[in-house]
């Protein structure tokens, strides 16, 4: 900003600022911070001398209509003088007494803690009730299409490809990597106490009863759940839902459906595979950290597996599947907006995903627990 200072001639409150060069957007900051110094002195208005300013930017503008706004209720106004050219033109092009005496519109009232739980709990219900709409919706769809034999087995094929074949890496590393930690801290507390063969059944159980399917759903919700509640968010914004309805196609039929039932069918393998690479996690333990060979570790292992538990695993993984990926379609189905819109619902897809998970094992903890299994 060239230079901005007082004018040497007449007294320090009535004398104007002389202003030179050109007051463009990045100029902006340096100007404010410039005239509001001079203008914490002196009782008189401030008068702006920009006879020599070439240039006079909107961001420039508006620090000095910002700057008469700031000293009109200490009783001074802001004066400019020797404006010519396009600067001239760029004030008069302004109402500046509507845009110094408007009043800013306030910051809007905070909600208070009663308000917002409560608007958190009308929403919560009305997802809940959207939820268990689409649920029955997609079971009835399912059901249709098994009865008349409309089931795309081709699009669903399709699909298992993407959520089963291409999550067994992940799923068999999460799991093995599992069963080693359990192992190894079982092997902690059981080796002082010679119990060393003990974690075999401790693994054993608890990757196939409890984690195995937990860990896979989860990263089922991961993967899954939230491709597709964004490919179907994304063809939401993209109308072609829209288009899909128009031609007389269900949506949760045509597109939802396939995608639920691919899981389906790939869960009971996947849990398969994350129980044998937790129980191969555990024995790598076992031999190496804990004096056992493999065929005392495989012996226990299979002493204490029965079929039981491991229908009671793959049962377990195959629900909290099918929820992970109906959450996710459901996300996907559900999206009102834009890009911003699919992105919130790929993400509150897989929260809540992990969520049903966590909370149905619970609730299937319970109801075992009172029954013979």
């Amino acid at each position: 900003m060239g230079r901005l200072g007082v004018s040497p001639s007449g007294q320090r409150d009535a004398a104007p600022l002389a202003i030179e060069g050109r007051l463009s957007a990045d100029r902006a900051a340096e100007l404010r911070t410039a005239l509001r110094r001079h203008a914490r002195t002196g009782s008189e208005d401030l008068v702006l001398d920009l006879s020599t300013v070439t240039h006079l930017g909107t961001a420039a503008l508006a620090v000095l209509v910002e700057l008469d706004r700031e000293l009109r209720p200490r009783g001074r106004r802001l004066r400019i003088t020797g404006a010519q050219g396009s600067v001239a033109a760029m004030l008069s092009a302004v109402d500046w007494e509507d845009l110094a005496c408007r009043r800013l519109p306030g910051r809007p009232p905070q909600p208070g803690l009663v308000l917002q739980v409560g608007t958190n709990a009308l929403y919560l219900l009305t997802e809940m009730r959207r939820l268990f709409s689409f649920a029955g919706g997609l079971f009835l769809c399912s059901f249709s299409c098994l009865l008349r034999s409309r089931l795309r087995l081709a699009e669903m094929l399709r699909f298992v490809d993407r959520a089963g074949v291409d999550a067994v890496p992940i799923v068999a590393l999460s799991a093995a990597l599992l069963g080693l930690i359990l192992g190894f801290l079982g092997s902690l507390q059981l080796k002082p106490y010679g119990a060393q063969l003990l974690v075999a059944d401790m693994v054993a159980l608890a990757i196939v009863r409890e984690l195995g399917p937990v860990i896979t759903s989860i990263l089922v919700a991961g993967r899954s759940g939230s491709g597709y509640a964004a490919e179907l968010g994304a063809m939401v914004v993209d109308e072609e839902v829209d288009a899909l309805t128009t031609m007389g196609f269900d949506p949760v039929e045509f597109l939802a459906v396939p995608r639920v039932a691919a899981v389906a069918v790939s869960m009971p393998v996947l849990i398969l595979i994350s129980d044998l690479a937790g129980v191969l996690g555990g024995l790598a333990v076992g031999v190496f950290a804990m004096d056992l060979t493999a065929a005392q570790y495989l012996e226990e292992t299979r002493a204490v597996l029965t079929l039981q538990h491991l229908i009671v695993g793959v049962a377990k993984g195959c629900v909290f599947g099918t929820v992970a990926a109906a959450v996710g379609c459901f996300k996907g189905l559900g999206v009102r907006g834009g890009a911003n819109a699919v992105g919130r619902a790929a993400t509150s897809a897989v929260v809540t995903g992990i969520f049903l998970v966590i909370l149905l094992d619970s609730l299937f903890a319970v109801i075992l627990a009172y029954l013979p299994f």
